[in-house]
């Protein structure tokens, strides 16, 4: 009887061993997916901000751009102008339309970066649900599964930091339309 006491003490000791490892491993495992919920709302807060810096800016340069083409307009009708090789004559009219280009260049830029940033926060806000739902299962989550989506999100943290402190586009990489394209836009 002895032994089988002694027996059963060694198996107890070994079921608390482990368990006290499975919690251990459980509470690692709450302690980083907690924290990557919090770098993940984060992240998510900055690039909002720069979705609506960018809509804003976005907002801007169209308005600009309309207010050049009214101009370009009253002076076609003022100065009757029925062509694009005329009007570029008119150094007002080349003008307006050389900062039209560059304006819908900017623009198509932003709507670029725009897209870019909302695809980011819903790729984040998709990893945030899955690494909440994942906190609820985390005692059935074995840590293959944990660490797969940690590195997940920590890849998608990676790629989406840096862009929020970045300009929001390159000046040297603006699509340009061509101008008679412009101002054929303008005029029909």
């Amino acid at each position: 009887m002895g032994k089988n006491l002694k027996y059963g003490y060694a198996v107890i000791g070994l079921i608390i061993f482990f368990l006290g490892g499975t919690v251990s491993a459980t509470g690692y495992k709450t302690t980083e997916l907690n924290r990557k919920m919090a770098e993940i709302s984060s992240l998510q807060h900055r690039l909002s901000e720069r979705i609506a810096l960018a809509t804003n800016k976005k907002k801007q340069l169209q308005a600009k751009a309309e207010n050049l083409e009214n101009e370009i307009r009253q002076k076609k009708e003022q100065l009757e102008i029925e062509s694009y090789h005329t009007a570029i004559m008119v150094p007002r009219i080349d003008y307006n339309l050389r900062l039209i280009q560059l304006l819908q260049g900017y623009t198509a830029c932003l709507t670029e970066k725009i897209m870019y940033f909302q695809n980011g926060h819903d790729t984040l806000n998709f990893y945030l649900q899955q690494a909440q739902d994942d906190l609820l299962m985390i005692k059935t989550l074995n840590d293959l599964e944990v660490d797969k989506l940690i590195s997940q999100i920590n890849s998608a943290l990676d790629e989406y930091t840096p862009e929020t402190t970045k300009p929001l586009f390159d000046v040297d990489g603006v699509p340009l339309k061509d101008i008679e394209d412009i101002w054929n836009d303008i005029v029909h």
